[in-house]
């Protein structure tokens, strides 16, 4: 099994939403040439997450989350510790759902160990490039953040 895997989710073209897009690049600079660990920007993911966390000890998710919190708030968690209110569609190809994906991997024996996800609280979802003053105003302490969860320090 390889060590660890930052999987970067999100839409750039929807402001905030595309939050773990631009965490990805960062990731990769300070993470380039780092053989224990591995960012991967999968867009908006969907079921090609559970291809994604096959084979991985430690996986470490990325994404814009409403959770109620001031713009900008990152809150680190696991699966087990959501309480999601959002009505979760079942396995559909049109609609990627984080939860409902680890579950049906963990049913298949794919899922790794160890799961933790970085939320992020958006201000605006709206068409549009370029993330929001409270968010890209704390790039760099989220980065250090996940970069923290990896045992890597900056």
């Amino acid at each position: 099994m390889k060590p660890t895997r930052i999987i970067c989710l999100g839409n750039p073209l929807m402001r905030d939403e595309g939050i773990g897009i631009r965490l990805a690049l960062e990731l990769s600079f300070h993470l380039a040439g780092n053989p224990d660990v591995e960012v991967l920007d999968l867009g908006t993911g969907g079921l090609a997450i559970m291809h994604a966390i096959a084979g991985w000890k430690k996986i470490i998710f990325v994404d814009c989350a409403i959770m109620g919190q001031a713009p900008g708030t990152m809150l680190r968690f696991t699966p087990q510790q959501v309480n999601s209110k959002k009505i979760r569609m079942r396995y559909s190809l049109h609609e990627g759902d984080l939860l409902n994906t680890l579950e049906l991997s963990q049913r298949l024996g794919q899922c790794p160990d160890e799961v933790v996800i970085f939320g992020i609280e958006p201000k605006e979802i709206a068409n549009g490039e370029g993330l929001t003053d409270e968010l890209q105003n704390n790039i760099r302490q989220y980065v250090q953040t996940i970069l923290q969860e990896t045992g890597i320090s900056t």
